[in-house]
């Protein structure tokens, strides 16, 4: 009888054992894996419509697909697309299209529906912010009904990367067409392993698991539907609204300001991950404005900054001191290029502005004509800025100029840079691949977004040929040389590449930062 009770208690444990390794992927030590994932989110999404949004945010994300993603492994792999092949020198790409994928409205996701996309988003009535990224796109063609075929005038070497944004994510063209002038806002229909429930402006998000969801990217361990039920992302621009919010349990997930890193690693429910991303923020000198127009002035500018020193008293240390243009994130980057920078060297300043013209007095330093030198600083009033510019200030200070610091909100600050009559702003960009130069430092866009009005023949001509140029090593190479020119120019003195600070609750299971800092939510659960 013993023997006989010993064997039903193993028959017992080996049955739950297989039924724990049959339904492992979802269940955890007896329980299901799933619950509700509760986010923060500062800044209002304009549209959930991504060819509409001048920015997207984790909501897209969660939404929608793309035809390819970059990978850990820092490469570009099939998402909507299983392949691609590039042809005529770069001027076609063909994309074969994964088969059985659908939207969340249940129509087929395919090489139709990839064409309606690319028609619309590049369509000028739309006035897409994201066309401009393939500004030499002639036109799509379906190939069959998963193959599609795209025409350019001239290569775009950042192709893969821009098709690699939320920007370019296919959409349901059945969704838009039935919603029309209301999609967007009432209805947002893509591929991705949530769905859109509804949507208050200023309060919440609400997303549903789509239950057919079953072709994750290879870098999650879960290929099927997602384990959460539901995120619900809850507007709150206040860090310090947020931070409470994440202490007392409210939200599982959010960014960190690097002033409150510190208190949340103190708490035992929260836990923290960092990850340098693709962003440079950087003090930029109106090189169309005298006295800044001299690249001599705009250098012993960049002798007075104390790059360490920025990142230790404005980032707690969450970020890189890093001189150059480029992230280290980023393609093109290098660290060989760092001791080309002038690097914190009051008196090497100083002799730079007396061969510039300037003579020191008690007050400062003054031109041939008696006048002052003195600089504005534009930044944002949100933080970090303000607490950054006062230490920038400090550190120009040492120079002998005074220095004086406007705060302005984001929007503001940028419709002022057109017009060229600032002296310096302090503002940041974000983008993951080097081609963005040519947005900042090329003289065609002067009265847009070359915001520091720097125009250079040569940096111009590198530009372009950057852009066309589809060997990886040749890029690099070129993007080298137009850093060593920017560098020695100082339109812009860099500061630093900042960290993505994430805090989250310990009973968010399975939650990773991806290779650009985004947050990757397909394994996680609420345990």
């Amino acid at each position: 009888m013993l023997n006989l009770l010993r064997k039903s208690k193993y028959f017992v444990w080996l049955s739950f054992i297989a039924i724990f390794l049959i339904l492992g992927s979802n269940v955890v030590l007896g329980a299901e894996k799933g619950g509700e994932l509760y986010v923060s989110y500062s800044a209002q999404p304009y549209s959930l419509d991504v060819a509409q949004t001048p920015e997207t945010s984790f909501v897209h994300t969660l939404i929608y697909e793309t035809l390819v993603y970059y990978g850990e492994d820092n490469k570009y792999h099939g998402q909507l697309a299983k392949s691609w092949k590039f042809e005529n020198g770069g001027k076609e790409v063909t994309f074969v299209l994964r088969e059985g994928i659908t939207f969340h409205d249940g129509t087929p996701m395919n090489a139709e529906a990839v064409v309606f996309n690319f028609e619309r988003l590049m369509n000028p009535d739309l006035a897409s912010p994201a066309a401009g990224q393939i500004d030499t796109f002639e036109k799509i063609e379906a190939n069959g009904e998963y193959e599609v075929t795209l025409y350019f005038e001239t290569p775009i070497s950042s192709l893969l990367y821009n098709l690699s944004q939320q920007f370019f994510a296919i959409q349901s063209p059945a969704a838009i067409k039935k919603y029309g002038e209301d999609y967007g806002q009432k209805a947002a229909v893509g591929t991705g392993h949530f769905m859109y429930e509804s949507w208050n402006p200023g309060d919440k998000i609400v997303l549903t698991r789509f239950e057919d969801y079953n072709w994750a990217p290879s870098h999650y361990e879960n290929q099927g539907p997602a384990y959460l039920e539901k995120v619900i992302l809850h507007n709150m621009p206040e860090q310090m609204t947020k931070m409470l919010a994440l202490e007392q349990g409210d939200i599982h997930l959010t960014e960190i300001g690097t002033d409150h890193v510190e208190r949340m690693k103190n708490n035992e429910k929260v836990r923290i991950k960092t990850q340098p991303v693709g962003r440079i923020n950087y003090l930029g000198l109106n090189c169309s404005k005298e006295p800044w127009d001299n690249p001599l002035v705009r250098r012993a500018i960049a002798h007075s900054i104390d790059r360490e020193e920025i990142v230790e008293q404005a980032l707690n240390g969450y970020a890189i001191a890093n001189p150059t243009p480029l992230s280290p994130t980023v393609l093109g980057h290098s660290k060989n290029l760092y001791d080309l920078a002038p690097s914190e060297n009051i008196e090497a300043g100083k002799a730079l502005l007396r061969k510039a013209g300037f003579k020191e007095n008690s007050e400062g330093w003054v031109n041939s004509e008696g006048e002052k030198l003195e600089l504005e600083i534009m930044t944002y009033s949100e933080p970090p800025y303000p607490k950054l510019a006062q230490i920038v200030r400090e550190q120009i200070i040492k120079l002998g100029i005074d220095v004086n610091i406007s705060t302005l909100e984001s929007g503001t600050l940028l419709s002022k840079t057109p017009a060229g009559e600032h002296d310096a702003i302090l503002i940041a960009y974000g983008w993951s691949d080097p081609d963005i130069l040519i947005y900042f430092f090329h003289s065609k866009n002067l009265d847009r977004t070359n915001r520091v009005h720097y125009s250079n023949f040569v940096i111009d001509m590198l530009l372009d040929e950057a852009q066309t140029i589809m060997e990886q090593d040749d890029r690099i190479e070129i993007y080298n040389n137009i850093q060593k020119i920017l560098i020695t120019d100082a339109p812009w003195v860099n500061l630093y590449t900042p960290y993505n600070v994430i805090g989250y609750r310990e009973n968010l299971k399975g939650f990773k930062l991806g290779p650009r800092g985004d947050n990757l939510i397909h394994d996680c659960y609420i345990d």
